[in-house]
């Protein structure tokens, strides 16, 4: 049994109601990945500018991450832009943005790994958000795909699904570069005894999740990671 309002409504606007839920909240984060290369052009950390902002009593800007997944947040946009394309452009700019982010992510690991001495990245989290074992339309997956066909050895960790049975330590043995992707309570904090066996201790956490780990561990999130790779500096504000 549940407790809530009525409204009365057609099944036309509770279906558009629905739609818009998960649509709103799309467009959201793809306003919030779309700061983070606004950031990352103009040397300005898009997490701490999120901070800030947040602070308004009225703005609640969304958090950046690695993409949009899940069987609703990920399809809802589409039947709504399919339903009116002509005026739904808003809609689907947000959604090219978020379903590009894999790349995105990829692109970001590549430029992490060009001096590194060797080719294996682990990955932290496969399903779409954190603390649940569902892995459809995750942007996780995705990026294991994209970096395994570009020749990266991929190594798994995931407590929630059984495709990500490494432990974390097994994981991390020679590794070059850690890829937090989903935001579990098991990433709050990351074990120095997993980060030593690393090639080199180095970590991109794009759900930003991450609060302890090791002292020696460069520490990167998608605020600020651009000082750690050359990204193209325009006019300062």
């Amino acid at each position: 049994m549940v407790q809530g309002a009525l409204i009365a409504a057609t099944s036309s606007e509770a279906e558009l109601s629905k739609l818009m839920e998960n649509t709103f909240r799309d467009v959201n984060i793809g306003l919030a990945n779309e700061l983070v290369k606004i950031g990352m052009d103009l040397q300005i950390d898009a997490l701490k500018v999120i901070e800030m902002a947040n602070c308004h009593p009225r703005v609640n800007l969304h958090s950046p991450g690695p993409g949009v997944g899940g069987h609703c947040l990920a399809v809802d946009p589409y039947f709504v832009a399919a339903a009116s394309p002509d005026f739904s452009p808003l809609i689907q700019t947000a959604r090219a943005i978020n379903a590009f982010m894999p790349e995105f992510v990829v692109e970001l690991t590549e430029k992490l790994m060009q001096d590194a001495p060797t080719k294996k990245v682990t990955v932290f989290g496969l399903t779409y958000k954190g603390n649940i074992d569902d892995i459809r339309e995750s942007p996780a997956m995705e990026i294991v795909a994209l970096l395994e066909a570009r020749g990266y050895e991929v190594a798994k960790h995931d407590p929630h699904v059984v495709s990500g049975d490494l432990s974390m330590n097994e994981a991390c043995v020679d590794s070059s570069l850690i890829l937090v992707l989903t935001d579990h309570s098991e990433f709050i904090d990351i074990a120095s005894e997993a980060t030593a066996r690393m090639a080199i201790p180095r970590m991109l956490d794009t759900k930003n999740i991450v609060k302890t780990t090791a002292e020696n561990v460069t520490r990167m999130h998608l605020g600020n990671v651009h000082l750690h790779t050359p990204f193209r500096k325009t006019a300062q504000i």
